[in-house]
């Protein structure tokens, strides 16, 4: 497992986790683990990160199409997504392959 921001481009791997909570430590969303969320926050249900609202889920395929700078031009179900490196520090993938 690795995070997605270190993939090059040609690379493609599977998205096993994604952090986002920064009162657990993340890991809030990944294979086989559950996770309340109960920070002292008064949410009755935790929300989807803004790289799961961008397509970004659990077990979708990706692949790095450009990583230079601060950006990542992803390929995700046939579309292109463009993501921050922060936000691809917070995704960890396996099965990297070229």
């Amino acid at each position: 497992m690795m995070p997605l921001e270190l993939l090059t481009p040609g690379e493609r791997g599977e998205i096993f986790e994604i952090r986002h909570c920064g009162g657990c430590g993340g890991g809030c969303h990944s294979h086989g683990q559950s996770h309340h969320h109960d920070h002292g926050h008064h949410h009755k249900k935790a929300t989807a990160t803004r790289a799961e609202e961008m397509g970004l889920r659990v077990g979708k395929q990706v692949e790095v199409l450009s990583n230079d700078g601060n950006l990542l031009l992803l390929l995700v179900d046939e579309a292109r997504i463009a993501i921050d490196r922060r936000m691809a520090r917070s995704i960890k993938v396996k099965g990297v392959m070229a």
